[in-house]
């Protein structure tokens, strides 16, 4: 896969052309029929896909938009980029994702507080798909829609649909540590909608319709030819990578079954878990995660601390939301990756079971 990788970047410095032109239009058109669209747009990070989606979607100041209060502090950033305030809700204890329930009661609360609401922002955390019903619920409300599928390239809803392609949006990264990454960073917005599309086009190449003509103010946000080409060498790979991840997963759900553990469910098809990350809860996760560490076993907190209480979003003053504290208080991400051996994945559990064996 590297002397791919390399192959290709040396075209790219024969040819020279490093800023889009046909290695990105060669991914963008990839992605869009993974992802069963009709559009794909590559930017330069997973945090610009969501502020550039937003923007195009025209959210901006005066404007809320919900969105769940665990997830990487990116999605409310970029909410809060565009001008408009980020309204968080809480999650599903099972899922760990936002839920219909929970964006509806983050919706009635914002609208109570005589906030504008325009749009949701689910998250497809740890590689699990948002519940499809909340297409219907935005639809119902007027409302758009954008997916943060950062984490969740190959996965697919409750309804069959690949992440990132049932809102007007998706947003994905392709940071080195995801499913399919880069040699740096990178990210790329999906879409059906030509409207969405075109104006993510023109936003990441500062507003312009045709060079050095600017209706609109946008910003420089394009995905370079190299990491289009570290990508698409690397995207025959993906469903492989994906299954060895699934494996691990399945391994972990079993074997670790009969602990004190609360563990992700393997979801039920048509949908399809992307196994970004295996995450467990625990009421010892603070003592499991020394423990392992203590082992040389390297172990994650997703996430400490909820987005509504980090400092930078303090002064909008957001409630309690006792599922979304509850989660960062008692989650752990075990190691789960593609080249994972059965060898690695049993010291795991061995020191896992060790753990509470002791207790």
């Amino acid at each position: 896969m590297a002397s791919e990788a390399l192959a290709a970047i040396g075209q790219i410095a024969a040819e020279a052309r490093f800023i889009l032109g046909p290695h990105v239009e060669a991914f963008e058109r990839w992605l869009a029929r993974a992802c069963d669209v009709a559009h794909g747009v590559g930017v330069a990070s997973g945090s610009d896909a969501l502020e550039l989606s937003l923007r195009a979607l025209k959210i901006g100041p005066g404007d809320a938009v919900v969105t769940p209060a665990v997830s990487f502090v990116a999605t409310a950033e970029a909410i809060m980029a565009t001008g408009a305030r980020p309204v968080f809700c809480d999650v599903d204890a099972a899922s760990m994702n936002g839920s219909e329930r929970t964006f509806d009661d983050a919706l009635r609360r914002a609208q109570r507080a005589g906030l504008r609401v325009r749009a949701v922002l689910p998250v497809d955390l740890f590689g699990l798909c948002a519940p499809s019903a909340l297409c219907a619920f935005a639809a119902r409300h007027g409302l758009a829609l954008i997916d943060d599928a950062a984490q969740a390239l190959g996965a697919r809803d409750d309804g069959g649909r690949p992440a990132g392609s049932s809102g007007d949006a998706g947003c994905f990264s392709f940071f080195p540590t995801k499913g399919l990454g880069a040699w740096g960073d990178a990210g790329a917005v999906v879409t059906s909608r030509a409207d969405v599309a075109a104006s993510v086009r023109r936003l990441r190449v500062h507003g312009a319709s045709e060079p050095y003509v600017h209706p609109e103010l946008g910003r420089n946000s394009r995905l370079d030819a190299v990491q289009a080409a570290v990508l698409m060498a690397k995207t025959s790979r993906v469903a492989v990578w994906q299954s060895r991840r699934t494996r691990a997963a399945r391994r972990y759900i079993v074997e670790l079954a009969d602990l004190p553990l609360r563990l992700p469910a393997d979801p039920a098809p048509p949908a399809v878990h992307a196994w970004h990350a295996f995450v467990v809860r625990s009421e010892r996760r603070d003592e499991l995660l020394a423990w392992l560490r203590a082992r040389d076993i390297e172990s994650r907190v997703y996430y400490p601390i909820p987005v509504h209480r980090q400092g930078c979003f303090a002064p909008l003053q957001e409630g309690p939301l006792p599922e979304a504290e509850d989660l960062c208080r008692t989650a752990l991400a075990l190691p789960i990756f593609s080249a994972m051996t059965d060898d690695q994945q049993t010291q795991v559990i061995d020191a896992i079971r060790a753990f509470f064996a002791g207790a």
